[in-house]
């Protein structure tokens, strides 16, 4: 007698449970139907606010989802003319009765609105919905060149989220539908708008100050350079032949043979994260939450916590956490392309048939390269070694570097600018970095990687044809 009431509390919180986590599944599938919805309608309706924006209305948002449902009820319910709607408008906004023979229309009606007026007012689900599309988003307002009406725009929505009696009349009834005003969820809106206000405008965010000297004395890309070279920031090689590959490395260098190439530039030093936020803020394609999945392994640039800030402190340090598209991007957005793989061997070796091109021998390679024995486990600011003797900072060590080839064994016909082979599944990284042994640094060491590989010793620096 006296377990049964442990027991109906058992019982009863059993049943708590199995409620608690139906509800769950309900809400889990619904948000899972509005994802897909928005997923299907994701381009036309951005492409209506921008237009809208564009065009000045005062609510373009209101606009493009007036447009947007009228979209999704002609797909799923079948309607060719917005006033069959207004029956359902008119039961669910003051109660006035439906006709029978439009009772299960409206049905299906009233649940396309329910299952939208849920799934945004749960912040979680519409933000994930969001950040999905923004990369779009930027695209279409870049393509439209939207920027500033988009800015007005978000500006009146901060506005309205911050005082509800700052909004126009139907911009007070919409936000008041969605998110009851309630602070939770007027914080999600906020953090969203606030976040593209600063991708739109990247140039005004605040960036950490770098001495116009210290650009200059390590890598010379500064203005004042440009005066010497025609090319700031560059070397000509000329042209030439040399021994490529090693009789003694690793079969993929074998074997040795003599590559003629003709004449090219390459940069001093390794693309630094200073000279690819600048890239990143005039252009949004490169940016972290914008670059296309499709070309990287989901850790693209990592090691930065937004779009335009670096890691604090690694302006001048090497970029890493960055594909092979992305470099190739990079460098194609500059005027410029990756080497090839010879090229890099050529520029490396400057004239220097031994392992190193380092004046002495590996005993003198601590004063060239940053490695696992000096390193201290970490990546070091690009140019404090040595250069070698054609004057290039970090050819060996700190960071691996992507050049164009794909991986391959070298062929033995051309030995005139090679380009290695024409179709593979990997590229090539030359060069070695901090974490590696001595011996990954030598000038005919190769490695492959997917192109779409990101990593926390790669990096890449940039040649062009004169």
């Amino acid at each position: 007698m006296r377990k049964l009431p442990l027991k109906r509390r058992y019982y009863g919180k059993i049943f708590l449970l199995f409620g608690l986590l139906f509800s769950v599944q309900l809400v889990w599938a619904a948000a899972l139907d509005f994802q897909k919805m928005a997923l299907d309608f994701q381009q036309s309706a951005i492409s209506d606010f921008v237009g809208f924006a564009t065009k000045g209305e005062r609510y373009p948002l209101i606009h493009t989802i007036s447009e947007l449902r009228f979209r999704v009820f002609s797909e799923k319910l079948g309607i060719n003319r917005k006033l069959e709607t207004k029956a359902c408008s008119q039961h669910r906004a003051y109660g006035v009765a439906v006709p029978t023979t439009q009772k299960k229309f409206c049905e299906d009606y009233d649940a396309l609105v329910e299952l939208a007026k849920t799934s945004i007012a749960q912040t979680s689900f519409f933000e994930k919905i969001y950040l999905a599309a923004e990369p779009a988003l930027l695209n279409e307002i870049e393509r439209q060149r939207a920027r500033d009406a988009v800015r007005v725009w978000i500006r009146q929505k901060l506005n309205c989220l911050n005082e509800k009696y700052r909004c126009g009349r139907d911009e007070r009834k919409m936000i008041k539908r969605v998110t009851n005003f309630e602070t939770d969820i007027l914080k999600t809106y906020l953090r969203i708008l606030k976040n593209l206000d600063k991708k739109l405008f990247p140039e005004e965010q605040t960036a950490t100050f770098i001495k116009t000297k210290d650009l200059e004395t390590l890598c010379g890309f500064v203005d004042a350079v440009s005066q010497n070279t025609p090319k700031p920031g560059m070397l000509l090689i000329d042209t030439g032949k040399f021994k490529m590959g090693s009789s003694e490395g690793l079969p993929a260098e074998h074997p040795v043979r003599e590559v003629q190439l003709d004449e090219f530039w390459i940069d001093k030093c390794e693309v630094t994260n200073y000279q690819y936020l600048r890239i990143a803020a005039q252009h949004p394609f490169l940016r972290k939450s914008t670059f296309p999945r499709k070309f990287h392994d989901g850790n693209y640039l990592r090691n930065w916590s937004d779009d335009l800030v670096p890691e604090i402190g690694s302006e001048l340090k090497p970029v890493i956490q960055v594909s092979w598209y992305a470099a190739r991007h990079y460098c194609n957005y500059v005027g410029k392309r990756l080497a090839s793989e010879a090229e890099w061997e050529m520029a490396a070796r400057a004239g220097i048939e031994s392992e190193y091109s380092v004046e002495g021998g590996i005993e003198f390679l601590q004063d060239y390269g940053w490695f696992r024995e000096n390193s201290g486990g970490i990546i070091h600011a690009t140019g404090q070694k040595t250069s070698n003797p054609n004057g290039l900072f970090d050819i060996h060590g700190n960071v691996w570097e992507w050049v164009y080839d794909w991986f391959g064994i070298y062929p033995g016909l051309k030995r005139a600018n090679p380009q290695g082979p024409e179709i593979g599944k990997y590229r090539i990284l030359r060069g070695g970095s901090w974490s590696d042994p001595a011996e990954y640094l030598r000038s005919a060491m190769r490695r492959d990687a997917l192109p779409t590989s990101t990593y926390n010793n790669v990096g890449f620096r940039c040649a062009s044809k004169k």
